[in-house]
């Protein structure tokens, strides 16, 4: 006579539409789930013939009452890019990581990295392995690929079994929740902080891809101040550094403040030879991302390890809320950024030379 299958909490999660951690918690009668999941987790778990373990419930007890990390659940960290690990090599994404990791160990999960790019893994294995993992919550760090106005950003995976949370804004499809830190919100801060120092003349300079990657915030907040406050300085985005187009616009407009990030408009300050911050000032929009070139520059500090904390905090929620699969109504949680002062501003009265100034070759500074 074949032995009847005993009923798993997969079971009763499949059969009631709800997440597994939502049918522990049901069945044990512990808070986290609303009274309508607890009473379809019984109503399904009744109709699979479900009886509870003793052995297994005395066994779970045990493990619940040791040390958080001998009973973690896991997070999953999706990861991309040429290489496994290829996001360390950016100051901003380990602290994304630094963060959500920290945030992951307080609600009792450890945090896992899953390399979507690894040869061989399709979308659909993956899937496959974090379901088997018993992986329910996944963090999407951000797409490490040059962004472009043309080229697709999808995530061609389904995410209907999982509650999936994107770090940042790099991609377009699926519209998941995000934590993303607040360009708009940051520009007029650094604009206000940079005005306070005596710079009459602020100058926008960006890559095309990094201005993508925010979805063009800061080059709006940048334009409309510009506008209220009558400024006619233009801001300068390219494809990639151009020496001899940085040149035309700085001659033209002569900004006493370039205002750029990941030293892109740095770079080409210092081919030009302006001293800093005695010709002109620099700010950072990310001074993470400047850290190994100018590690004391001023600007914005994200905060990035708050916002790799508030992607978990939006993952556990929706994972006890029973929710999964792309929202219909996606939550941008944001995180105001902070101004920094740095050594690559100075005060009024304390610059030595007006702006446009270039000096000879052999003087300059790479």
């Amino acid at each position: 006579m074949a032995t009847k299958q005993k009923v798993s909490l997969r079971d009763i999660a499949e059969k009631s539409g709800v997440t597994r951690m939502a049918v522990s918690l049901a069945l044990r009668g512990k808070p986290g789930v609303s009274a309508a999941t607890r009473k379809k987790v019984q109503a399904a778990a009744d109709a699979l013939g479900y009886r509870p373990d003793p052995e297994v419930a005395k066994y779970m007890a045990h493990i619940r009452s040791r040390s958080p990390a001998q009973a973690q659940a896991c997070l999953a960290l999706l990861t991309s890019g040429p290489s496994e690990g290829f996001w360390r090599r950016f100051r901003t994404e380990r602290r994304y990581v630094e963060g959500a990791m920290a945030r992951a160990e307080q609600y009792g999960y450890r945090l896992e990295e899953f390399w979507m790019n690894k040869p061989g893994l399709s979308p659909t294995r993956l899937e496959s392995i974090l379901w088997n993992r018993g992986v329910e919550g996944l963090l999407v760090a951000p797409l490490q690929a040059r962004l472009s106005r043309k080229g697709a950003r999808t995530i061609e995976m389904d995410f209907s079994r999982f509650v999936a949370v994107e770090i940042s804004e790099t991609i377009d499809s699926p519209d998941l929740d995000r934590a993303v830190h607040d360009p708009y919100t940051s520009m007029h801060k650094l604009l206000d902080e940079v005005a306070a120092l005596g710079y009459a003349r602020p100058g926008l300079v960006l890559e095309d891809a990094l201005d993508l990657r925010v979805n063009g915030k800061w080059t709006a907040a940048y334009l409309q101040r510009s506008l209220q406050e009558g400024r006619k300085l233009a801001p300068l985005i390219l494809a990639r550094p151009d020496l001899a187009a940085f040149n035309r616009w700085f001659d033209k407009h002569k900004p006493d403040v370039v205002i750029s990030v990941d030293r892109f408009g740095l770079q080409m300050l210092r081919e030009r030879g302006v001293r800093i911050p005695q010709d002109a000032g620099y700010c950072s929009l990310d001074v993470d991302g400047e850290h190994r070139e100018f590690p004391d520059v001023s600007g914005i500090d994200q905060n990035s390890v708050r916002i790799g904390a508030a992607a978990v905090d939006l993952v556990v929620a929706a994972v006890q809320r029973g929710h999964r699969g792309v929202p219909d109504h996606p939550v941008r949680m944001q995180v105001e950024g902070t101004w920094v002062a740095g050594r690559s501003t100075a005060g009024p009265g304390k610059r030595r030379a007006g702006p446009g100034k270039r000096l000879p070759a052999a003087a300059r500074r790479l």
